[in-house]
């Protein structure tokens, strides 16, 4: 059963996509119009999932599910990444994207985590650049607690830093 995002508890469980590159306000529109529906139905083993989805920032896809009425099974988890595998095809979007995304003044921009250490030699990140620091977050709190961190705070990142600003 779908609900309003803002009316998901702060302890309920969520899943992060981060689509490969920008997208449109339409395509954004677009994802929503095809989540809602999907979500409304979305069940596990024939029981009921309370849940919401959400396009962030234009880059990434929330979908949240309030387990205090039922929690999700495999089986449930596995309909909900058809979902984007579908939407992918669709818009041409890869909604997997393990890269690690940062905001560049109100653009947000990727890289590849290999290249970590360059981004932080080069200059790309600044010890106070923001970026989205885990996308398998597990509570819907996390997205306000943790998610958006400066650069050097990043336990991936820090160690770069340490030796480029020493």
């Amino acid at each position: 059963m779908y609900i309003d995002f803002d009316k998901i508890p702060q302890n309920a469980r969520i899943w992060v996509y981060q689509a490969n590159r920008q997208l449109t306000d339409n395509e954004a529109i677009t994802i929503g119009d095809y989540l809602k529906p999907a979500v409304n139905q979305w069940a596990a083993h024939g029981a009921t999932l309370l849940a919401s989805a959400k396009v962030l920032h234009n880059r990434f896809v929330i979908i949240a599910l309030d387990q205090n009425m039922n929690a999700a099974s495999g089986c449930s988890i596995d309909a909900s990444t058809h979902w984007f595998k579908e939407l992918g095809e669709t818009l041409n979007i890869d909604f997997f994207d393990r890269s690690q995304a940062y905001f560049d003044g109100d653009e947000i921009k990727t890289f590849s985590v290999f290249q970590s250490k360059k981004a932080v030699e080069s200059g790309l990140l600044l010890p106070e650049t923001i970026i989205f620091n885990n996308n398998t977050l597990e509570k819907f709190s996390d997205l306000s607690n943790g998610w958006q961190i400066k650069a050097i705070e990043a336990p991936t990142l820090k160690r770069f830093f340490v030796k480029t600003f020493a």
